[in-house]
């Protein structure tokens, strides 16, 4: 086989090919690999102190979270006490003012029946008096004399019974 005839130039190529990557890797070894090395380790340290961190910052993070969703949930407490306290509150305005409302209708209800009092007493009273005057000039005119102050009291009195009487009829009808 002619490939194997040529051992002889392959044997020295190989030899000096085998001193040559020893020597690369000698030199690559004391000069090249240290640096490099240095370099894969600094990045190998920096990237796990930036995954402690952010390890840290999620760790605050969910901690702060955690805490605003406490403040949260006291705000939303406060917050609804502060409407049941403002809807209480309303409700009892709004009972003080039905009260002071119905007591003014009350009371001006009672001053109109008052009222009404008064002006029926006077009604009454000056009913009396045309009543009184009207029996008298009636009696007088038909009897065609002057009457003495006791009979006139008396026939004016008679009169005002007998008048009050058809009007309280006339009320009950």
């Amino acid at each position: 086989m002619p490939q194997f005839e040529q051992f002889e130039v392959f044997g020295s190529l190989i030899f000096w090919s085998l001193l040559s990557f020893g020597l690369l890797f000698v030199l690559l070894k004391k000069y090249a690999f240290p640096p490099i090395l240095e370099g894969l380790e600094e990045r190998e340290k920096k990237i796990r102190g930036d995954i402690e961190s952010a390890e840290k910052l999620n760790k605050e993070a969910v901690a702060m979270r955690e805490d605003l969703e406490k403040e949260l949930k006291s705000a939303h407490e406060k917050a609804s006490t502060i409407v049941q306290m403002a809807t209480s509150e309303s409700k009892k305005i709004q009972e003080k003012a039905l009260e002071e409302t119905q007591a003014k209708v009350k009371q001006m209800q009672n001053d109109m029946e008052r009222e009404i009092e008064m002006s029926r007493n006077k009604l009454m009273g000056e009913v009396r008096s045309f009543t009184a005057a009207l029996t008298i000039a009636s009696t007088e005119k038909f009897l065609k004399k002057t009457m003495d102050d006791s009979d006139r009291k008396r026939l004016t009195e008679e009169s005002i019974e007998e008048v009050l009487k058809e009007m309280q009829q006339g009320q009950m009808n």
